[in-house]
This record gives C-alpha cells, structure tokens and sequence, in this order.
C-alpha cells in the first residue's frame, strides 16, 4: 500500500473520534501488552495520518518527507504477526523519527529527532559546581526538594539548584553579577512560583544597575533543556528596559484533525482553563474549516526596541551548550535585539518550535504533533529546529569551561553589538510598561484563553467566507 492509503485506511472522523476519545496506559501495561496485526496497523496508520497533519510537515526537506513515507509504507507491509507494545513503538521510532524536523515531537516522551549523544565539553552550569571560584559570594538561590520538603542530592552530596545569583570578581578587578539558571521544569510559568527569583533578581540588579554596566552580566542557562520561560522573560524585560521580541507570529494548520488534537493539549484541561476564567461552556465548538494555513496571533507590526534610558547599557554574556532547547533557547532570542550580548559555548539543541498537540494513540502511548508553530524576531527567520542557534564564541570540543573562558576575555572581544533580522524592523517600535505579575507572554498560545480568541477569528473568517459563497452559488 501506498502512504496515502495506509493513512486513508482511517477517515478523518474515525482519526478525530480516535484523538477525542484517547486515554493513557500505564508504563507496566505498555510494557506487557501484546499487539495483533490489525491493532499494529491501525497505530502505525495512526500516527502516520498525525504525523502528516503536522503544521510543518510542508516545510519538512522533501528528502525527509519521502524517507518517512517510504519507511512508513514498508513498516506497514512487513506486519504479519503479534508484537509487543513497545517493541512495536521502538520499532516505529527508530525507522522514521529521523525523519521529523521538529525535537518536540514524540511518543511517550521519546523525541524522535535525537540529539547527538555528545560528551559535555563547555562546563556544568555554574550553579551546580561544588567548589566555586575565590571571591563568589552567592546571594540567592532555590534548589530542588522532594514531595516532603527535604532537598534533593546530587552524588556528590551538593543539592540540586534551580537557580543561583551571586556575584564575583575578575582578577583585573571586573565586577561581574552571576545569574544561573540550570531548570526550568520546576516550576509553572507564573510569578508567584517565580517570586522569590524576580525579588532577589531585581534587588541586586536595580540596586546596582550602574556597577554592573562598569562591569558585566553572565547569564548561564547550560545544562537547561527546558520547561517554562518566566525566569528568562524577567530578565530580558528589565535589560531591555521595554517587553521583548520573542514570539511574533504563531500560526495552525485550519483542519478538523488539527482543531482536534489542539483541544486535546494540556491548555484545554478544565484545570488549565478554568485559571483563565474560562468555563466548559465557554469554550468555542468549530464548524467551519479552511484547510490552510491561519494566524491565531500575528505581531509582525509590533517591535519592542531597547530602551536606551531604563535598559542595561553594560555588557551581557549568555552561556550555552548542546543541552540548551525548548524554552532555555528563548535565553538566545529574547536577547537577541540587545546592544552588546554575547553567547559563548555551542551550538542549542535546535528545539524551540513549540509543540501544541498532545493526545494519546489508540494503543494509549502519549504522542505530541506541532499543530502550531511560533516564528521568531532572528535572523534565521521561520525554523532553527534541528540546526539550533550558533554562539559568537563557539567553545565546543575545546574542552574549555565557558565560564572561564567568558572571564577570561576581554569584555568587549568578538562582541556582536548589532544583529541580523529577517525582516525590517523601522516603524514598528513601541515602548511599554512592565509588570512582573503578569503572565510571561501569552503570545505563544499556551494559555486557553488566547487560543481561543485565534480560534473565534478564524472561525468568523470561515464562516463568512463560507455563507458568502453559498449566497453566490444560491445566484
């Protein structure tokens, strides 16, 4: 069978009932069920015709596009017989995850485009070392703790951080303040979750701010693969002195299956919803789809220069390495519109497209599809997926610390003080107030409510669209 009938074998409201009606199995069920031949071929079609329904399939290289189709099709072909559940899923994985242009896209939390299996060569981040440089003082910090309260050990007996500020000196005398960030997934995206970070942040920063711009800021976020951005989104706001460029455009794929995989995802979980003063009832019921390509929000008009008045007019170096994705890389593109910042380390993990769909396969293995897709205020434009974003001062298998290596240098060296955009950015500036008590930035769809505001706009467009042309076939 070709592709485009093994994903044909299911009807889209036989898919759609299929998304609606998923529920989870447990690891251990995973682990023991046995799959018939049909079971196996109704998943692997499944996850084709999803994988298919992704925002960025298009934009996929076309030599990738064919291999997952070809693999697919031969997957398909070789069923015969009964497999393990997770054999079968290991299987489907290591045949086409290769394939898939996105490192949020996965089953049961195995992305399917891994990232290189390397050793670290830029350093831990600095928070974690047991034994600090001479001369830092730590002024801050929170570190991990279980369900009881009581903190959480690493190997050595140190304790887990989430972050750490403090401040040290270079030996020429440099005054340099140390923010180190190494987890962002321990905590939801909201300020008082992230109050006691913002209050120690803001007391050392305001209070000093001209110390620091005679000396020099080291944002570290190495080692952090990802979670929420509230930590990050603070600081940039305040170096800035203005909002930020981050999200300017995010964009769904305007078909039933996409609409129904979206209201799947955790932001349509009563309990997500209802923070957002949202009701069951509330919630909008689509009937008119396009099948293109739709904006929920575009900000492509709006942009938040620095503001040379209240911004941090030192100089800012940011830390990076291979383990650095999701939203750690908004610490490279929420910064980088900013005079005089620097990334010193390698190459991020390239896995900042964000996800929205989350639903569960027949067979109940978790799956996550990019029905949305966030474009950026950067150079590179539409999708650094996979590729991910290249540091000024590339430290990877020198086998330095980054760390050392940024006090090691002089402050101004192979400093960018101007960067590249994709697009022009003149005529489109707009200073603002910020308030660190509101959410971070809803621009990137995640909360219900902004979805919903996209959804009811598309779904206005559509249905004019629709009753304009049945009043002009009715002529």
């Amino acid at each position: 069978m070709t592709f485009d009938e093994i994903i044909n074998t299911i009807s889209e409201q036989e898919m759609i009932r299929l998304v609606e009606s998923g529920r989870p199995v447990s690891k251990e069920a995973r682990q023991t069920h046995i799959m018939s031949a049909d079971e196996q071929r109704l998943n692997l079609a499944f996850y084709a015709k999803a994988t298919h329904e992704h925002i960025g399939w298009n934009g996929f290289s076309e030599q990738n596009r064919q291999s997952f189709m070809q693999n697919i099709e031969q997957l398909y072909a070789s069923i015969s017989a009964p497999c393990p559940q997770n054999r079968f899923i290991d299987n489907l994985f290591a045949h086409t995850g290769q394939y898939i242009e996105d490192r949020h896209f996965s089953v049961n939390n195995i992305i399917t485009v891994a990232r290189p299996n390397r050793n670290r060569s830029v350093g831990r981040n600095f928070a974690k070392l047991k034994d600090k440089p001479f001369g830092y003082q730590c002024l801050g910090g929170e570190y991990k703790q279980d369900d009881a309260g009581q903190d959480i050990l690493n190997e050595d007996g140190t304790r887990c951080p989430i972050w750490e500020i403090g401040t040290m000196q270079t030996p020429t005398g440099e005054d340099i303040l140390v923010v180190s960030i190494p987890d962002f997934n321990n905590r939801a995206n909201t300020y008082e979750d992230w109050q006691q970070f913002i209050e120690k942040f803001d007391e050392v920063y305001l209070n000093n701010q001209q110390k620091w711009e005679q000396g020099r800021i080291i944002l570290d976020v190495r080692n952090n693969k990802g979670g929420e951005d509230k930590p990050i989104d603070h600081i940039a706001k305040r170096l800035y002195g203005n909002l930020i460029n981050t999200y300017k455009r995010c964009e769904m794929r305007d078909t039933p299956l996409s609409n129904a995989m979206l209201h799947t995802h955790g932001a349509y979980k009563e309990e997500n919803y209802s923070k957002d003063g949202l009701r069951k009832e509330d919630l909008l019921t689509r009937r008119h789809f396009s099948g293109k390509i739709h904006p929920l929000f575009d900000e492509t008009g709006v942009y938040y220069p620095f503001n040379p008045e209240r911004g941090f007019k030192g100089r800012l170096d940011i830390l990076l390495d291979h383990d650095v994705g999701s939203s750690a890389e908004s610490a490279y593109t929420s910064f980088y519109h900013h005079p005089n910042t620097r990334y010193i380390g390698e190459n991020t993990a390239g896995m900042q497209q964000y996800t929205q769909g989350t639903f569960y396969m027949p067979c109940g293995s978790q799956m996550r599809v990019g029905v949305t897709r966030l474009t950026y205020y950067d150079k590179e434009g539409e999708n650094i997926e996979v590729k991910g974003h290249k540091p000024d001062i590339d430290c990877a298998g020198y086998k330095y610390d980054a760390m050392a290596i940024a006090l090691g240098m002089p402050r101004d060296e192979r400093r960018v003080a101007k960067r590249e955009t994709n697009e022009p950015l003149h005529g489109k500036e707009i200073f603002a107030e910020y308030d660190p008590k509101i959410t971070a930035d809803t621009r990137k769809a995640y909360y219900a409510r902004t979805l919903e505001q996209g959804l009811k706009r598309i779904e206005t467009a559509n249905f004019t669209l629709f009753n304009n042309q049945n009043r002009h076939q009715g002529r």
